[in-house]
């Protein structure tokens, strides 16, 4: 499991899905998926939005990039999803997120 955990980090930014997975680690989908919940308490699908949150949390308070371009390179498939789920980890719109970092250094 640290080994899919290592893949996700390195390809976060990719199409990631239990599927795809399970086909590069040669492991049932449903073995994959169970194993992974035990040894890291996460849902796999869960465990990759909060990378993908993370490294664009990063990127938000450590670049001017734009939030949109922030969101597609972090590997979500659209701006709207980006925002809901960056609202439901981190409590806060992504925008609000980077003026608060930003007023805090």
């Amino acid at each position: 499991m640290y080994e899919v955990s290592s893949y996700i980090h390195a390809h976060y930014n990719e199409d990631i899905s239990l599927n795809t997975l399970s086909e590069q680690f040669f492991v049932s989908p449903s073995y994959l998926s169970r194993v992974f919940k035990q040894v890291t308490g996460f849902n796999l699908s869960n465990y990759i939005q909060l990378t993908r949150i993370k490294n664009a949390q990063y990127r938000l308070v450590s670049s001017n990039d734009k939030i949109s371009v922030i969101s597609e390179e972090c590997g979500f498939a659209s701006f709207s999803q980006f925002n809901r789920i960056f609202n439901k980890v981190a409590g806060t719109s992504p925008r609000q997120y980077r003026q608060t970092a930003i007023t805090h250094k």
